[in-house]
């Protein structure tokens, strides 16, 4: 059987290009050169599209931007083409047909749709959700109205828009009768460090809208929920989706300890609603929920349309727990894209 064309996309013009480097370096080590002839594609902080045919241990310092054998690559919006197209110092080009998109891309840009679109416009497979789905998930205002339509609880919150900030002083009494301190506030749509704080008074109130606000346009203030940290990722499509076991997040001491101690029926419930919130949302081949459980029940807080794919993140790791390697993970994630 004729090995299948894969190209990974990494990096990113975000601020999230590291962890980018990292997913991508494990992913590259690991797909099998007997299965598939691997093409991998850089895209550095500012921007630049680059074939890059050189070790992939240059890939997690970000050294690989520096290989002298890098050329300009990128996929052409053009289905004619079917791929990618490498720009030559000589400003001819070359035409590269391929397989498969793998973008293995985090934060802006790569999470939010655009990279998706511009899959969709070539005419070739990719991994993930498409535009819709990638944008609903990176928007946690979007995320939020459409699990609220499909009966799944998620946590209190009030959105501001950015236009709105002349007048913050009279958002104050609106924002305080819906929600108590602490609050967590966070730009609408941004990766899901940048820009995220927690305020316990209103000057800190204040000062974590401002300061999302200058991430995007929209707002979003939280209730902030205590609880226990749960994780589920769901994997192939809409209509034959499966639930992996469920995971916890110790948050004092930054580790995963996967499965989490639950009960079957809770579980299950938990199993059930991340399902059905990747049908609500769109997914397709993979995603990560994250939930609380708090004292008043189950919440869905983050959806994650492209989670981190570092052997040893949460998402490969629930899905060891449920049976299926990382190897076989990647594989599973292509055969379902093609």
């Amino acid at each position: 059987m004729a090995k299948k064309r894969v190209a990974v996309l990494f990096g990113g013009a975000s601020q999230d290009y590291a962890v980018s480097l990292q997913s991508a370096y494990s992913v590259l080590c690991v797909l099998s050169k007997e299965k598939y002839d691997i093409i991998p594609i850089g895209i550095t902080r500012a921007g630049r599209w680059l074939f890059f045919p050189g070790d992939y241990n240059e890939i997690p310092s970000g050294a690989w931007e520096q290989n002298s054998d890098c050329c300009s690559a990128i996929i052409s919006p053009d289905p004619h083409h079917g791929g990618i197209l490498k720009i030559l110092d000589d400003g001819n080009f070359a035409q590269q047909r391929i397989d498969l998109i793998l973008p293995v891309l985090h934060g802006k840009y790569g999470e939010c749709g655009r990279i998706q679109a511009l899959c969709r416009l070539s005419g070739v497979p990719f991994a993930g959700s498409g535009f819709e789905a990638a944008n609903a998930c990176s928007d946690r205002m979007l995320t939020y109205l459409l699990l609220e339509r499909a009966g799944i609880k998620v946590p209190k919150y009030f959105y501001i828009e950015r236009a709105w900030l002349d007048d913050i002083d009279t958002l104050f009494p609106l924002i305080e009768n819906e929600l108590e301190y602490p609050m967590y506030v966070k730009a609408s749509s941004c990766s899901h460090s940048i820009g995220a704080n927690i305020a316990i008074n209103r000057e800190e109130l204040r000062q974590s809208i401002k300061l999302a606000a200058t991430h995007h346009h929209k707002v979003l203030v939280e209730q902030c929920l205590s609880g226990r940290e749960l994780e589920c990722a769901v994997t192939g499509n809409p209509y034959t989706s499966n639930a992996s076991v469920v995971g916890e997040t110790k948050t004092l001491r930054k580790s995963e300890f996967i499965p989490a101690k639950l009960k079957k029926s809770l579980q299950n419930e938990i199993q059930e609603t991340a399902k059905a919130a990747f049908v609500a949302l769109g997914c397709k081949n993979f995603a990560r929920f994250s939930f609380t459980l708090t004292d008043d029940g189950l919440y869905l807080r983050k959806v994650g349309a492209m989670p981190g794919l570092t052997e040893v993140g949460v998402f490969p790791s629930l899905m060891t727990e449920s049976g299926i390697g990382y190897a076989e993970l990647l594989d599973n994630i292509i055969e379902s894209a093609l």
